[in-house]
């Protein structure tokens, strides 16, 4: 795979060069959602998800971002625009360098400070490899992160790992159980989904979003700053993971679905 990253030479506006459908697609994420666009969707089964909460979690700086692996076999989700069950592969978030950007979806304009992202897979075809390349393969949660005064404690159980994985390919291990049902915002009331991509290289368009925006989880500014604090490359000096998310793309002539939890 190409070196890719968020830089000025190898940054969203180069990935074409090397992954074409990031340019020549037509259902590339993230997008502008104009909320008023939104088409309300009654008919779908309601929107399930059971995680548990596991310790010894592997957490790696990936040189994009820092990524949480889940263990299989232990977390999934089911209904809502899923037509499977889809497993918990692994999370991971995107930010940028003040608060009022960092998040990939934006919302009539509007950014928030971070994206959190679980990404699951569908279970008809075996394994995360296997689901990835296929247009119902994937279904990721976005939940949005809002810097706050107060740290969030759950959240805090990665971001207090992040001394341990500053450069690029540096993996360690949560040293508390995670769960991620203390992520998701309490009280939620709607999501919106619509079919997209990847958002990182090789951008397939894969993926099934369900997007929480209604309700972002606040963090602290120290929590967000541990996370500005990793490096990119492998060497101390080397620029900071900063602006690691990717611009919105054309929505085209897809719809957006308002769905009541």
């Amino acid at each position: 795979m190409a070196d890719w990253g968020y830089g000025e030479n190898n940054g969203p506006s180069t990935w074409g060069k090397h992954f074409p459908i990031a340019d020549e697609g037509k259902e590339q994420s993230p997008i502008d959602i104009q909320l008023s666009d939104c088409q309300e969707e009654s008919s779908l089964p309601k929107l399930e998800y059971s995680y548990d909460s596991l310790k010894d979690l592997a957490i790696t700086n990936t040189g994009a971002q820092w990524r949480v692996d889940y263990q299989p076999g232990h977390s999934s989700v089911t209904g809502g625009p899923l037509d499977a069950k889809f497993e918990l592969q692994q999370m991971h978030a995107h930010w940028g360098t003040t608060e009022g950007v960092g998040s990939e979806h934006v919302f009539n304009g509007e950014s928030f400070d971070g994206e959190l992202h679980f990404v699951h897979y569908n279970t008809k075809y075996g394994s995360f490899g296997e689901a990835v390349d296929k247009p119902d393969g994937l279904g990721v949660f976005c939940i949005f992160l809002k810097v706050g005064e107060a740290n969030h404690p759950e959240f805090g159980k990665i971001t207090e790992r992040m001394s341990s994985i500053l450069r690029k390919g540096e993996t360690s291990t949560l040293q508390a159980e995670l769960d991620p049902t203390k992520l998701v915002p309490e009280g939620l009331e709607e999501y919106l989904t619509y079919h997209g991509s990847l958002t990182t290289p090789p951008c397939l368009e894969t993926v099934t979003f369900m997007i929480f925006n209604t309700k972002p989880m606040t963090i602290s500014k120290g929590q967000m700053d541990s996370m500005r604090s990793l490096l990119v490359g492998t060497e101390d000096g080397c620029d900071c993971m900063t602006q690691n998310f990717r611009p919105p793309c054309p929505q085209n002539d897809r719809v957006v679905k308002k769905i009541k939890m």
